[in-house]
C-alpha cells in the first residue's frame, strides 16, 4: 500500500507544480495590466492579485506589518517551505526582485519577460506531468503488487 502512495504523491506533486505555475502565469498577467493602466504601489497589486498563491499570501501579511517589499516578498518565499521546486522559486524571487524597481515601461517590460518564462515553464511542467505521472502510478502499483508477492 505504502508504494501506490509514494506513486499517487509523486504524481501529484507534478499535477501541483503544473496548479501552482498557471497560477503565477495568471498573476503576471493580472499585474501587467494592472502596472500597464494604474500607479498602485506593488504591495497593494500583490494585496489585489495574490490571493490564489500562498506565498504572495505571505508576502502580503509582512507587508501589512510594515515590512519592506522586497524583504516580504523574501520572507513569503521562504514560508512556502518545500513545496516549491528550486528552479520555480529562482523563477519567482527574480521576478520579486525586479518587481517595482523600475519605472511604468521598465516594470511593465519585467512582467512581460517573467510572463514568457513562465509560460516556457509551464509547457514543460504539463509535458513532464503527462509523461511522468501515469508512470509514476503505475510504478506504485508495480512495487505495491511485487511486496505482496514477495512477502505471500
Amino acid at each position: 500500500m505504502s508504494c501506490i502512495l509514494a506513486g499517487y504523491a509523486e504524481s501529484r506533486k507534478l499535477a501541483e507544480r503544473t496548479l501552482l505555475l498557471e497560477k503565477f502565469l495568471k498573476f503576471l498577467a493580472n499585474v501587467e495590466a494592472e502596472v500597464r493602466y494604474s500607479a498602485m504601489p506593488v504591495d497593494k497589486v500583490v494585496e489585489k492579485y495574490g490571493g490564489e498563491l500562498p506565498f504572495l499570501q505571505s508576502c502580503t501579511e509582512y507587508c501589512r506589518k510594515g515590512m519592506g517589499f522586497q524583504k516580504a516578498w523574501e520572507c513569503g518565499l521562504r514560508d512556502a517551505g518545500e513545496g516549491i521546486r528550486e528552479e520555480d522559486r529562482e523563477l519567482f524571487r527574480g521576478f520579486g526582485k525586479g518587481f517595482g524597481a523600475s519605472d511604468l515601461q521598465g516594470q511593465a517590460s519585467h512582467c512581460e519577460l517573467y510572463r514568457k518564462i513562465t509560460e516556457t515553464r509551464l509547457k514543460e511542467a504539463e509535458q513532464e506531468k503527462n509523461s511522468k505521472a501515469k508512470l509514476y502510478l503505475s510504478l506504485g502499483v508495480s512495487g505495491g503488487l511485487c511486496a505482496v508477492l514477495i512477502l505471500w
